[in-house]
């Protein structure tokens, strides 16, 4: 299964979330994920994922009616491509200069020309968990990767 997706469980906070190899870090929590991070499930494609994710982290009594609902949808809840991570972390590294700094307000432009709905803090904060940015003193951020 070279492109699977694996559902698995954080032993810290009991949130489920995909990933693709090895899990490193809980998107929920921060916390570092063990190699021994149990997986509950695998899948095949994204639109998979999804559901097995929402399913994991619903209470046992809804998971079958929840199934019925998130399978029976006709468009799977899938961002457009302008909008999605790839897209806006490419448009992230073409705005920071050659000193690798970011402002909030060139995430802010970013996030408006994808049409993106998700929050400027919501973002930043997620690339700092992700290790992929470092908030200054300034109130400016590192690009590290």
């Amino acid at each position: 299964m070279a492109g699977a997706w694996s559902v698995v469980r954080c032993p810290a906070c009991r949130n489920c979330h995909g990933t693709r190899g090895q899990p490193r870090q809980c998107p929920h929590c921060g916390q570092s994920l063990p190699s021994t991070t149990p997986i509950i499930t695998t899948v095949e494609t994204s639109a998979q994922l999804r559901i097995e994710v929402a399913l994991a982290n619903t209470p046992e009594e809804l998971r079958s009616e929840l199934r019925k609902k998130l399978e029976s949808m006709d468009e799977p809840l899938i961002a457009s491509s302008s909008s999605s991570p790839r897209a806006i972390f490419k448009a992230i590294t073409k705005v920071v200069g050659d000193d690798m700094i970011l402002n909030r307000s060139d995430v802010q432009s970013i996030l408006d020309n994808h049409e993106s709905e998700q929050s400027v803090d919501n973002l930043l904060e997620q690339m700092e968990l992700d290790g992929t940015l470092v908030r200054q003193q300034d109130g400016t951020w590192l690009l590290l990767e």
